[in-house]
């Protein structure tokens, strides 16, 4: 009978350790889907079940010593009835483990596939940038670009020959913030705006000057930028543009009710541009607009 006991502590302390599996499983699946949870919650409760069963007062394992000596069966416990009541705990530990293993296997799946859709919405977003950067230059080629030797830039002063017409200047300054030179093109796009405020490149030029703030996080300067943007230059082709980054800054500013206003004015204003049908409604969740 002792033998018995030993055994029956053995297998108890296998269903603590599986009821602690099920509880760290369901800790990390706070958010899983309530089938999943209801299934827990029946796994626990056989469990506890089982526990009842074993330990009912004036059954031969409510003791490891009963003091005396005597460790004869009850007369209500019929001969046999704990190799009966092991064999239903062996398959019930049998059970859990299947289905606690599969409930991992889940869990690891939908990990995967979390991290795999995180770095692909990274790509993706990286990828829109490009294009959408593309886009905004007029689909100018990068070649056109003055060359810059290692495939480093190099400041204007020394890298580049001075610039003698309105193109020219704006290609350098391009060439500068495409680099992510962003002190230095918004210095020569400074310079470009004061020589040619009504060039045709002008409304460009702005727009370039507003992303060398916003991408060093002075989304404040960037506002204001884009925001001249659209006062100097109303038909420009990078209109829409102005608008979108207006939004985006104030939303960073953490100025959420303006920015959705932002947002609806582009919808308004320019419904049918790449700004609005693309590239709006995924900025209007960030601002979490209704």
């Amino acid at each position: 009978m002792k033998s018995l006991f030993n055994s029956h502590n053995i297998m108890m302390t296998g269903i603590c350790l599986l009821l602690s599996l099920v509880l760290l499983i369901m800790s990390t699946m706070g958010s899983s889907a309530q089938s999943t949870s209801q299934r827990l919650n029946a796994i626990e409760k056989q469990l506890n079940a089982i526990q009842r069963r074993v330990f009912t007062p004036g059954t031969r394992f409510r003791s490891g010593d009963n003091g005396g000596g005597n460790n004869a069966a009850p007369a209500d416990i019929p001969v046999g009835s704990e190799g009966a009541l092991m064999a239903e705990i062996n398959i019930r530990i049998s059970e859990l483990e299947t289905q606690i293993r599969q409930m991992t296997g889940q869990l690891e799946e939908a990990n995967f596939k979390v991290t795999n859709l995180t770095r692909k919405l990274e790509t993706l977003e990286k990828d829109n940038e490009f294009r959408f950067k593309e886009l905004e230059s007029g689909a100018r080629p990068m070649a056109s670009l003055p060359s810059t030797g290692a495939g480093s830039a190099l400041p204007a002063a020394t890298a580049a020959p001075v610039a003698s017409t309105a193109k020219q200047k704006y290609d350098q300054a391009y060439s500068l913030v495409s680099n992510a030179n962003y002190v230095e093109a918004e210095i020569s796009f400074l310079e470009f705006l004061e020589q040619y405020p009504q060039d045709e490149l002008s409304g460009n030029a702005q727009y370039w000057l507003g992303q060398t703030y916003y991408a060093r996080g002075n989304y404040a300067d960037a506002t204001r930028t884009f925001l001249e943007g659209m006062s100097k230059y109303p038909e420009s082709s990078k209109a829409p543009a102005y608008l979108l980054k207006v939004g985006m800054s104030l939303n960073l500013l953490g100025e959420k009710t303006e920015a959705c206003e932002v947002f609806r004015e582009l919808g308004a204003r320019f419904p049918n541009s790449i700004e609005s049908t693309r590239l709006r409604p995924t900025e209007e969740r960030k601002a979490g607009c209704s």
